[in-house]
């Protein structure tokens, strides 16, 4: 059975940010100081990417798709850093032994990365999440509500959200916060997991979640800037009924050792990249 997408479409623009702030500053350095200094000056602010997409995205989630990123922004860096643009026309001044090194393990890693790209291995699924969640709901006319949606009362225990958690994050699926009793999992997308960086303590309580307390209740919240993510104006009770009930079936995977079960299910479900 196909899909409907019930997502809007997203703006590209956010996604290539950081690519379109990259060559901004080149251009500038190298207009105002000269192409020499313009790659060094781009080899610093690729490394600085590196560092952020070592220390905070992967210490953050430990998925191997931020290894694999920061391993390749690093090469690159050290590639830019080290050619020798001013012996222009001896090749083996211009690319020193140094240099071809590092390019050897940018290649190999941008190959690596490329794949995984390719194979919607790199991006946020917190977007497949909803539309899961957002299947079978029927159109309303009801007022949005910020009210949390109580679903359910399950036998669980705070080990096994936490490592439910963690196999979420390392799968680029959702976040999670905990908060005395409570433990928040937040569905993200690509956008979403960008301005984690710039908001890294935001107000979870605003945002989307599914959290689990230790008095065994599952609650869901649906921001509105979430609900007015959708084409329709759906049944908010039956959304939130739909994404606790996904996230108790996560958690049945999980205990069963059948995690990869969990990313079968999004693979049923199409979203647009950019959303």
């Amino acid at each position: 059975m196909s899909h409907i997408k019930k997502l809007k479409s997203g703006s590209p623009v956010s996604v290539f940010l950081p690519a379109i702030i990259s060559l901004g500053i080149f251009a500038f350095s190298a207009l105002l100081l000269g192409p020499e200094t313009g790659i060094k000056v781009l080899g610093y602010v690729i490394f600085i990417y590196a560092l952020i997409s070592f220390s905070f995205y992967y210490l953050k989630t430990r998925s191997y798709i931020y290894l694999i990123s920061s391993t390749y922004l690093l090469a690159f860096a050290f590639v830019l850093l080290t050619i020798q643009l001013q012996y222009a026309g001896n090749r083996m001044l211009v690319f020193p032994p140094i240099t071809r090194f590092f390019a050897i393990w940018m290649m190999i890693f941008w190959i690596w990365l490329f794949y995984l790209m390719v194979t919607d291995k790199t991006r946020w699924n917190g977007n497949k999440i909803m539309e899961l969640a957002a299947e079978g709901v029927e159109v309303s006319d009801d007022a949005y509500t910020e009210r949390p949606f109580p679903v359910a009362n399950i036998d669980f225990s705070k080990e096994e959200i936490m490592a439910l958690a963690s196999h979420l994050k390392k799968n680029l699926l959702c976040v999670d916060y905990t908060d005395g009793n409570k433990i928040y999992l937040v569905p993200m997308n690509n956008q979403e997991a960008m301005q984690l960086l710039l908001y890294p303590n935001f107000n979870v309580i605003e945002n989307t979640w599914v959290a689990f307390d230790t008095g065994g209740q599952v609650i869901v919240h649906i921001s509105r800037k979430k609900y007015l993510s959708f084409k329709e104006n759906l049944a908010l009770d039956q959304l939130c009924n739909n994404l606790g009930n996904l996230f108790i079936e996560f958690l049945i995977d999980y205990r069963k050792g059948e995690g990869v079960r969990i990313i079968d299910k999004l693979n049923t479900v199409k979203s647009d990249f950019f959303a």
